[in-house]
């Protein structure tokens, strides 16, 4: 059995037109045997006219066998009804209407077409009388995805029809591809917008396309009556950078998502904080799909974790969680999903809920590529961390100090200058000039600046290699104290003291002057709201201030651990153990000061 070429391929019409059995006699899935490899591939009948009903067969095979076979991937899950019909081995199936589109779309005109495709292929509907059945079968099913994908000839992807002038990308990609450039001509204008709309198509945000893309030896797009290559429709735009690209008001930038998406495509080992800097953005239509698409992944990590999602969700997620800090030897992982709160609460409080999406409240360093560390900031857990019985992770740390105080959390509904966003910037600002015991020799307005936007490059190096190691000294002024006057004078509530325009420069006019005082605004804007959105401000006992977990509370304790980036918040219980409230910005934290300090010891937590 082989495939027709890609070429020719069907246009789609405005409205399905469903076929329908004369007899209504419904398709009937013939349960597939479990442990021996077997598939199901759908044959696609041509036609010669789009309005042609759609015909098919299903044929089963085994995943070693040599079948020219392509997958078929679109976001049919989004839109599952109205249902509609086709025509499956001369019976009824009822299929959601965007993969009745997509087979229209991929059906060649002179020849059948062998395809793969999840929605068809596998049993997606349930019978009550054997329930257990049905979940055996797609349970072994999606356990063989890795197979398909790389025993297919190629992935088509359907976006779905022609919309908000997506033409105009494809036609400028063809223009692109006729003169033969070896760069080739940026989006502008119309096709500039039309390509970031293009970013938004539902399919770039499901948890499986990263897999799909990377398992599959070439991948095609389709969108409407046109297609290009997959690395193609990347080519013409620049993007933000290989950086966090989430804003909390503004959602993910799109065009970034594809690129980060692209880097993990690339037929190479990529690392596990990239594939979750992406699909922290996806939406998952199973909890356990994100932790299993990274699993597929070449990520270097041997997991030994089955495919299987018949695994109960809680235990999967720890026992994912506590292979990757064995295999990492460090506590990144417990960084990467922010503070939003836990859909799935019976989760030990060290163990993420990896089926969030869009998470707020991640903090600078946890996805950057640009901080500098010194060689002897600690980046590895001490010896002696283990997993014990009980959902407990025993890990070595030394205390820092206790919260005194916590205003209320910046949520993520509150925009700049809104009556919510003033109320709590005002309780953040009281509380900062109550820090009691100021510890630092910097003003309380400039280290509210630094904190609002998690800076911290001071503290990560040292002045020199020789021990003791000091930390190198952070400026009387912040470094971005201008920044922050300008949106201190657009966005302050005024409590922490009146801030005047920053001076002239007597090099600029007045329209440079202006301009200059935009950037700064735009760029403290956008990095105070990537960071502070999902937080708490708080003070501490010993003299500073802070952004913590919106569960954070007065008299919790702040505790790093090495293999961290950043300190973390603990409460304690009853039993001797602690609850894993989320990782906090801490001004004026001095890791290398803290490890050196002979009166404070290592000492262990049971975190549970």
């Amino acid at each position: 059995m082989s495939r027709g070429s890609a070429g020719q391929l069907g246009d789609t019409s405005d409205e399905p037109v469903p076929w329908i059995e004369e007899s209504g006699t419904p398709f009937q899935y013939d349960p597939l045997p479990t442990g021996d490899d077997s598939i199901r591939l759908l044959e696609l009948e041509p036609a010669l006219s789009p309005e042609d009903p759609i015909r098919c067969k299903l044929i089963r095979a085994k995943c070693n066998e040599s079948y020219h076979y392509e997958v078929l991937s679109c976001d049919w899950r989004s839109v599952p009804e109205p249902q509609v019909p086709i025509s499956l081995n001369g019976r009824t199936l009822d299929t959601p209407p965007e993969i009745w589109t997509a087979l229209q779309r991929v059906r060649l005109q002179e020849q059948p077409r062998l395809l793969w495709t999840d929605a068809i292929c596998i049993d997606q509907k349930s019978n009550n009388q054997d329930q257990t059945a049905d979940d055996t079968e797609r349970n072994d099913q999606l356990s063989r995805l890795r197979n398909i994908y790389q025993g297919a000839t190629g992935l088509l992807v359907w976006l779905g029809g022609a919309e908000d002038n997506s033409d105009l990308v494809f036609e400028h990609l063809d223009n692109c591809r006729r003169h033969t450039h070896i760069n080739w001509c940026l989006y502008t204008g119309k096709a500039l917008l039309a390509s970031r709309r293009l970013s938004q198509r539902p399919w770039f945000y499901r948890a499986q396309s990263a897999q799909e893309l990377a398992l599959s030896k070439k991948a095609t797009i389709l969108c409407g009556r046109h297609q290009s290559t997959w690395l193609e429709i990347m080519k013409c735009s620049t993007f933000l950078g290989m950086n966090d690209y989430y804003h909390p008001l503004k959602g993910p930038d799109g065009v970034t998502h594809l690129h980060h998406l692209r880097e993990l495509t690339r037929n190479r080992r990529v690392q596990l904080w990239d594939i979750f800097l992406w699909n922290r953005h996806c939406r998952a239509d199973d909890p356990r799909d994100k932790v299993f698409g990274a699993m597929m992944m070449d990520t270097g990590i041997q997991f030994g974790i089955p495919i299987d999602y018949s695994q109960d969700i809680v235990r999967l997620f720890q026992a994912f969680t506590q292979v990757v800090i064995e295999s990492t030897q460090c506590l990144d992982i417990l960084h990467w999903l922010g503070t939003t709160q836990k859909g799935i609460h019976v989760l030990p409080s060290w163990v993420p809920d990896y089926s969030i999406v869009n998470p707020v409240g991640t903090l600078p360093r946890i996805f950057s590529q640009s901080a500098t560390y010194s060689i002897y900031y600690p980046f590895k857990l001490l010896p002696g961390f283990e997993f014990r019985p009980g959902n407990i992770l025993a890990v070595q740390g030394r205390f820092v100090e206790k919260i005194e105080k916590v205003a209320d959390e910046l949520q993520k509904g509150a925009a700049p200058e809104s009556q919510m966003f003033n109320s709590t910037l005002r309780g953040w600002e009281s509380l900062a000039l109550d820090v009691s015991n100021k510890r630092f020799p910097q003003s309380i307005i400039d280290a509210f600046c630094d904190t609002l936007i998690g800076n911290d490059e001071d503290d990560l190096v040292i002045e020199d290699d020789h021990s003791p190691y000091v930390r190198r000294s952070r400026p009387l002024t912040s470094r971005v104290a201008d920044k922050f006057n300008a949106w201190y004078k657009q966005y302050g509530t005024g409590v922490l003291r009146k801030v005047d325009s920053p001076p002239a420069t007597s090099s600029l006019d007045a329209r440079e002057q202006r301009e200059r005082v935009d950037r700064h605004l735009r760029w403290y804007s956008h990095h105070m709201e990537t960071t502070s959105y999902g937080r708490r401000f708080f003070t501490t006992d010993g003299g500073s201030m802070g952004l913590a977990p919106p569960h954070a509370r007065g008299g919790n304790d702040i505790v790093f651990f090495p293999g961290g980036k950043y300190p973390f918040i603990l409460r304690a219980r009853d039993d001797g153990t602690y609850e894993l409230i989320g990782d906090c910005f801490l001004y004026d934290f001095d890791v290398f000061a803290l490890f050196q300090d002979r009166e404070t010891t290592t000492r262990e937590f049971l975190l549970a």
